[in-house]
């Protein structure tokens, strides 16, 4: 990938794990599946970045 693409990658899993949090903490959810599968699509973001970047670096 191009230098200018990985700051934009970054800002995509920041907005994602931003938005996972929002959802999580701005809902009142009764069933704690939903919140459980945001809290693991906002970190599975994360984790994506740390290891393709890792792959770059290596």
């Amino acid at each position: 990938m191009g230098r200018r693409t990985w700051p934009r990658v970054v800002l995509a899993q920041a907005a994602w794990a931003m938005v996972c949090a929002l959802l999580i903490t701005q809902i009142p959810w009764t069933d704690r599946t939903v919140p459980q599968v945001l809290f693991w699509a906002g970190l599975l973001a994360t984790v994506a970045t740390i290891w393709f970047d890792r792959r770059k670096d290596g």
